[in-house]
This record gives structure tokens, sequence and C-alpha cells, in this order.
């Protein structure tokens, strides 16, 4: 454009030049009355010309807050210790798929063995020094005996009381609920994508949404509830276990007592600073308490590792949903229920509808993630998902591109390319985005207006 001008202004130049050397003669005869009608025609700035348009035009004007997460297990749990230590080995990694009683990792326990091998030196010199020229008692015998035989029934009764096939109903329902919910999700997205039904339409969509909801809130808290008590059963029958154990030892002691004649209190210390050793070793393993998948591991052989620090993840395979971490800030721009597209990073091929399941209200919440509903297919653990949700839509209206919107003194305005030339009109905003402005009032569809 710029090249056309200076070529135009060139040959206009030449052609004014010609002229006035040709009316040179004329000009001495008309003298001052000649001049005085001649006019001039303003030939447009190069600036002015070189600038781009664009038109107004009328469509939707979205707001819509992006933010990406994790495509990952929805039903997590956080494993810990709960004694400090330093990892000896470490038999999992993230992804690898495990059963309840697996031993994901164990600390060093060098040092509590020694302990142990010096804690049963000491029972065993405590032993020795017994006066064993006194008779124990046989009824003492006689009750160790039957305390052991109850605690070996109770064993077997707490064995056969496991409470598996409660998880694995409970399971069921969850699974269930989230079908639900994620059919009620797309039956609403279905309503919304037909306006032309009637609002009621959407409306009976969203309550079956929020139903859905609430029964998968209820399945969640009925699938906690089943596996706390496998918990405290796993936890009941170590009890019985060393019950049993206990009740072992009391039959040795009992009979030693029986054979020594005598109950020494230094026995008993040994011998519980044995069970103390023992329990330390016991806790240095950690197992898997469900059937799952691991989805982090934050440990390595040689660590140093805190008690209850969260050192493995691992959750059910499914279903699985988008986890993002936002500002609580951000996250409070959403709403439960809220509809949006997810997919996955730079592949819009994979672009679905979603719905966002939970946010954080406030921040006391132990759980601060945003979780969004979606059924992506095919996709790998801990891909990174796109989520855009919608937050204000304005639809069939005037806009135009922020970079054509100018300010000055207090007024918003446009500049509009008419036949007369460049025209200002204060225009009213509504709706504005990253890549589009409402337009309320000022210019009327089809009007070309000159970016600054």
């Amino acid at each position: 454009m710029k090249v056309r001008y200076h070529t135009t202004l060139f040959a206009l130049l030449i052609v004014a030049l010609l002229a006035a050397a040709c009316s040179s003669g004329d000009q001495s005869e008309e003298g001052s009355a000649g001049s005085a009608a001649a006019t001039s025609t303003p030939v447009p700035t190069a600036a002015l010309s070189a600038r781009p348009t664009y038109t107004v035009e009328r469509g939707t004007v979205e707001d819509v807050f992006t933010f990406t997460g994790r495509w990952q297990a929805r039903d997590q749990l956080s494993l810990s210790f709960p004694t400090s230590g330093t990892i000896r080995q470490v038999n999992v990694r993230a992804g690898d798929a495990v059963s309840a009683g697996d031993l994901l990792a164990d600390y060093d326990t060098s040092d509590l063995e020694n302990q142990l091998a010096s804690a049963q030196l000491n029972l065993e010199s405590a032993l020795s020094n017994i006066d064993t020229s006194e008779t124990g008692s046989v009824e003492s015998v006689e009750n160790a005996q039957i305390s052991l035989a109850n605690a070996r029934l109770s064993l077997e009764s707490q064995k056969n009381s496991s409470p598996w096939t409660s998880v694995a109903s409970a399971k069921l329902q969850l699974e269930s609920a989230q079908r639900s919910l994620d059919d009620a999700n797309r039956s609403y997205l279905e309503a919304l994508s037909h306006p032309e039904n009637p609002a009621s339409s959407a409306d009976s969509a969203y309550q079956q949404v929020q139903s859905a909801q609430q029964q998968l809130d209820s399945a969640q808290i009925s699938y906690s509830s089943a596996a706390q008590s496998y918990s405290n059963y796993e936890i009941q029958l170590e009890q019985q276990e060393n019950a049993v154990l206990q009740a072992e030892l009391a039959l040795e002691r009992a009979i030693a007592d029986a054979s020594a004649g005598v109950s020494d209190e230094s026995v008993r210390s040994a011998q519980l600073n044995i069970d103390q050793i023992n329990e330390d070793i016991a806790n240095a393993s950690l197992y898997a308490p469900i059937d799952g998948v691991v989805l982090q591991v934050n440990i390595a052989t040689g660590d140093s590792v805190q008690a209850y620090s969260t050192v493995i993840v691992i959750g059910l395979p499914e279903p699985k949903e988008v986890i993002a971490s936002l500002a609580l800030t951000d996250a409070n721009n959403l709403a439960v229920g809220m509809t949006g597209t997810c997919q996955v990073m730079n592949q819009p091929a994979t672009a679905v509808g979603c719905a966002v399941r939970r946010i954080p209200l406030n921040s006391s919440d132990a759980d601060q993630t945003t979780r969004v509903a979606a059924s992506l297919e095919g996709v790998a653990d801990n891909q990174l998902i796109e989520v855009d949700i919608p937050l204000e839509v304005r639809e069939d209206v005037l806009w135009l591109p922020p970079s054509v919107i100018r300010t000055f003194q207090n007024r918003t305005f446009v500049v509009l390319q008419t036949a007369d030339g460049p025209q200002t009109v204060d225009v009213e905003l509504g709706l504005q985005t990253d890549d589009r402005v409402e337009i309320v009032s000022g210019v009327q569809e089809g009007d070309v207006v000159v970016a600054p």
C-alpha cells in the first residue's frame, strides 16, 4: 500500500508541474482573479490508508475460564509409615497394579533386629536367674492353656467375620452412582444443546444431575465407611493375633514358673521389651490396604522418612477424572455442576463435554483440589488435560476485537470508515474477553472500524 501511494503522489506532482508550465502565460493574463478560483483536493495520508480495518459482526462473546489438571483416579489413598525411619526398599512404581496385602516398601530394620537379639539375650538371662528350687502352680499352667485356646478361637472367629463383601458391595454401588451421574450430566448437556426445547427440559435434567450427585456422595460415604470397617477389621485381626502371641507367652511363662517356682518381674520386663521391638519391626513395613493402582511414589532407597508423611498414593483404577490444583480465588470462579469442555492438552480432536464435580469450599478443606468429571477414552494416567468452563455467555450480539476500542478522557469510542472520511463515535461496551468485546450501542452490524 505504501509503494502505491508514493507512486501516485509522484505522478500527481509531475502533472501539476506540467500544467503550471503550460498555463504560465494564461496566468499572467488572468491575474489574481484566476488564482482565487483554484481549489485543492485532499489526499489521504499514508498512515491512515495503511491502518487495518475490522467489520462489526454479530456473534457470541464468551468469558471462558481455562485451566489444566491431570487425568487421575478419582478415589485415592495416601499411605504413610506410623514411625520414622530410613527406606530399605521400594517394591512399586507409579502405574503398578497392587493387591491388598502386597508389600509396597519397608524400612531398614538392622538396628531393630540388633535390639531384638539383645532383648532376647536379656530374657534368657532373666530366665536363667530364676530359682529352680521352687515349684510352680499347675493351675496357672492350666489357666494359661485355656486362655491360649480362647485366644485362638477369637482369632479364628475374627478371620471368619471379614467385611470384605461389604466393601465390594459398596464399591459396586459407588460405581453405579458414578455412572448415573455421568448419564445425568450427558442428559443435561444434551438438553442444553437443544435451545428450541422448553426451558423445563434443561431444568429437569439439571435436577437429575443434582440428584445423581447426591446419590454419588452418599455412595462415596458408604464406600468410605465400608473401607474403614475393613481397616478396623484388619486392626482387630492383628490385635487377636497379638492376643494369641501373648497367650502363648503367658503359657510359656506359666510353664517356666511351674518348673522354676517363681514369677520374676525382670522376665516380664524383658518380654515386654521384646514385644515392643517386634511391633516396631512390624510397623517398618508398608502394605497395600486395597486392590488398586499406584499413582505416586515419593520415596527411594536410602531416604529418611518422618512418621505419617505421605510416601505412596494408591487409588482404584476407575473411575478417573480431571484433578487440578487451583488457587482458592480461581476455584471460587467455579460452581459444582458448571459444564464445559475437556481435551488432552494440544489435542482439540479429543474434546468432550465435562462438568465440575467438586471445588474446595475454603482454605481449611482437607482436599484443596478441583475435580472435573469427564468421559475421556484411552487417555493415559497423569495426562495433562485442558479444561474450558464458560463463566458468562452473550449470544447474537455485536462484537469487535479489543484492539480497535479507544479511550480518551473518560470517553470510549471507535473510528468508523465512512464515505465522508473517518468518523468518531462513542460506544457502550458489554462483556469483554481477551479476543472479543460486546458492543451494546454506538455501531451497527456491517460498520467498518479503523484500528488505532
